[in-house]
């Protein structure tokens, strides 16, 4: 690369630029992480921060690594299985089986870990997962239980959050005779979502004297940080549902109060819309329409009748919601109550350096001494080591070896390539206005784009020049096959269609997957190329279901996936089709992602309805203006104004023709 297209690459410069942003200090940042030099020696690319780290940091600026995807060696690999393999067991609540997994865990990756930041924050996680096992368990409500929690939250919560409290009973420590504890002085804290929702945990369990101010701590400091919208979907409700459930639960709340809860509950609620994200959205709906009833009823007895009435007519929309979500996740098999905080510590998209390079070696026709230039950049055994026997090598030369492969050599990336906050910001936009067909809008987001990023660096230019054909194609100003001609072009920047197509084992970027999936949906008809190319998406991600990690990888999955399932449908393989939707579904279910809902529910009724047509036996029985009904929902909860259209239009044709 030339100095320009090197330029913003380095994750330690995304870090500084983005902490100097929101104008923390490296104390704020670092404080119970590691010294305000280390962090300093990070920024400067001097030293090189630990996955578990990199997390803990982006976390704490309020950036949720959702969006990143991660390279490792095949060791850090193995751990990252490990604890996935844990929190997939614990989500399903599988309890045995997550109990004897962090038993495992616990002894590799805790007891054999050197002291220091990266043993405590193991540990942290460690003992979050154990107070989630104790409190799924048969005996979470017996007293003695209940302690226990609170010394784990808090044990938990101490390794990393140091909290300047006297005599209060949720940072861990005992109280005084009388029963008296301080609430928590968090201003100017810098905590992440993890740090956060254990400072909840331990308040909960905790029970001290000050819970409300506790919890209205919290909530002021959620409100204040700079989080990203799915990091604050993460938190904020479950906040909001914590202090009311424990209010309620007392009894103590008066007009003034539970009037104030009802816009809490809301706003959290609109964040979790947001987000296209459901973490105690059940809940919620189910505490809004206490409040609401119990406001109404008040106001009704004061005479306001007006006021009452208004509010009665929001529990009528909540209890449609409510309605919806119960039927779906009863259907599915999944527990509509949030009660786990897996979600907190999934690890989405994460690589393994040995396997990348190796098959996408093999995939270009390229041998291990071209790859290694005659022995120039490293030794054939050096190579060899790598891919065959699973051994880390020096980061310089790995970095190299992927630029020559045309992969990003960032190790924790985004799918654009810079040091520029405002350009991802940018480009979350510019998905949404590409997403929601409004192109004027998204042409001059364009423009600003390329003027924030190094079109330069072909991963750049890829990704911008994608969107660009979208958009076209969203304008009328591209025919579907001048598209696919153009994304062809695109994909090439990277690696060429006839090598992405080819029989035999790939690996592919995100964005070679998104060049793949457009021609899919631009081609007509269903030629012998068109199943090729569904071949390869399917084959991107049947690791993903044998080895259980679909969850790791939801973001992508439902994306590709549900397009599959929908081109499967047109090809009449309704069964393979309905297996693909029912299984993005439930696994957004149980990750409480409502994204990827609707348009699978909307496909199982149409393969339905194509059976039926067709005279085969159907084997689930629907009722397709239920199905529709429930889509607007969906849609609606993720405020997806084109889709809830669409379906409104198709439920008032059934609603209009004879029965």
């Amino acid at each position: 690369m030339t100095e320009k297209q090197q330029k913003g690459t380095n994750f330690s410069s995304f870090l500084k630029e983005k902490r100097m942003k929101q104008e923390i200090t490296l104390e704020q940042l670092s404080e119970g992480l590691c010294s305000a030099s280390e962090l300093a020696r990070i920024e400067a690319g001097i030293r090189a921060a630990g996955r578990v780290l990199r997390n803990s940091l982006l976390y704490r600026l309020g950036i949720s690594p959702d969006a990143y995807e991660n390279f490792l060696f095949q060791e850090d690999y193995t751990h990252w299985q490990k604890r996935q393999q844990l929190l997939y067991a614990l989500s399903r609540n599988d309890l045995e089986t997550a109990a004897e997994l962090l038993h495992k865990y616990r002894e590799q990756y805790v007891s054999k870990a050197e002291k220091g930041i990266i043993r405590r924050l193991e540990q942290q996680f460690c003992l979050s997962m154990e107070a989630q096992i104790l409190r799924n368990s048969s005996v979470s409500e017996e007293p003695n239980v209940q302690e226990k929690l609170k010394n784990l939250f808090g044990e938990a919560l101490k390794l990393t959050v140091v909290i300047p409290l006297s005599n209060s009973t949720w940072a861990g420590s005992e109280i005084d005779s009388d029963g008296s504890s301080a609430a928590p002085n968090l201003q100017g804290k810098i905590y992440s979502v993890q740090e956060l929702n254990l400072l909840l945990e331990t308040i909960r369990y905790g029970h001290p004297q000050d819970w409300e101010t506790c919890f209205r701590e919290i909530l002021c400091l959620i409100s204040e940080a700079r989080f990203d919208t799915v990091s604050l979907a993460k938190i904020y409700p479950k906040a909001v549902y914590y202090l009311c459930r424990e209010a309620l639960a007392r009894e103590i709340w008066g007009l003034t109060e539970k009037m104030e809860a009802i816009d809490l509950c809301e706003k959290a609620v609109h964040f979790l819309r947001q987000a296209g994200r459901m973490y105690y959205l059940w809940e919620l709906l189910g505490v809004l329409k206490r409040l609401i009833k119990d406001t109404a009823a008040r106001q009704r007895a004061g005479g306001a009748e007006q006021k009452a009435e208004e509010l009665e007519k929001r529990i009528s929309e909540y209890n449609v919601w409510t309605e919806a979500l119960e039927a779906v996740y009863e259907e599915f098999g999944v527990p509509k109550e949030t009660r786990d905080f897996c979600w907190l510590y999934v690890e989405k998209e994460v690589y393994c350096i040995n396997k990348v390079i190796r098959i996408r070696r093999e995939m270009l026709g390229i041998s291990r001494q071209q790859l290694c230039g005659d022995g120039v950049l490293c030794s054939e055994k050096t190579l060899k080591r790598l891919e065959k026997e699973g051994k880390k090598i020096q980061k310089g030369i790995a970095e190299e070896l992927m630029k020559r492969l045309n992969l990003s050599a960032e190790y924790c990336q985004t799918e654009l390539v810079t040091d520029d906050p405002e350009a991802l910001d940018l480009m979350n936009t510019l998905r949404d206005k590409i997403r929601n067909w409004e192109s004027e809008e998204a042409d001059l987001l364009l423009e600003q784009l390329q003027k924030r990023i190094s079109l330069e660096i072909p991963f750049n230019r890829q990704l911008w020049m994608r969107c660009h054909i979208i958009n076209e194609a969203h304008k009328g100003s591209m025919s579907k096959e001048q598209c696919v001609e153009r994304i062809r072009e695109v994909l090439a920047i990277t690696l060429p269609y006839e090598t992405a197509v080819k029989p035999g084992e790939k690996y592919l970027t995100n964005q070679e997957i998104n060049c793949i999936q457009n021609m899919v949906c631009w081609e007509k008809g269903m030629d012998e190329e068109k199943k090729k190319q569904l071949s390869l998406l399917e084959s991107q991600y049947e690791a993903c279901k044998r080895e259980k990690n679909i969850f790791c990888f939801i973001n992508m999955y439902e994306i590709i996936m549900g397009g599959v399932a929908s081109e499967l449908g047109n090809m009449e393989e309704y069964d393979r089709s309905d297996e693909i939707s029912r299984t993005i579904i439930t696994e957004c279910l149980y990750q409480r992602r409502a994204v990827g809902i609707h348009g699978e529910i909307y496909n199982r009724m149409w393969n339905n309805e194509q059976r039926q047509k067709r005279g085969i036996p159907v084997q689930r029985q629907c009722n397709p203006e239920e199905e529709l009904k429930r889509c607007i929902v969906f849609s609606v909860l993720i405020m997806d104004e084109l889709d809830k259209e669409f379906y409104r239009k198709k439920l008032r044709i059934r609603e209009q023709e004879p029965h």
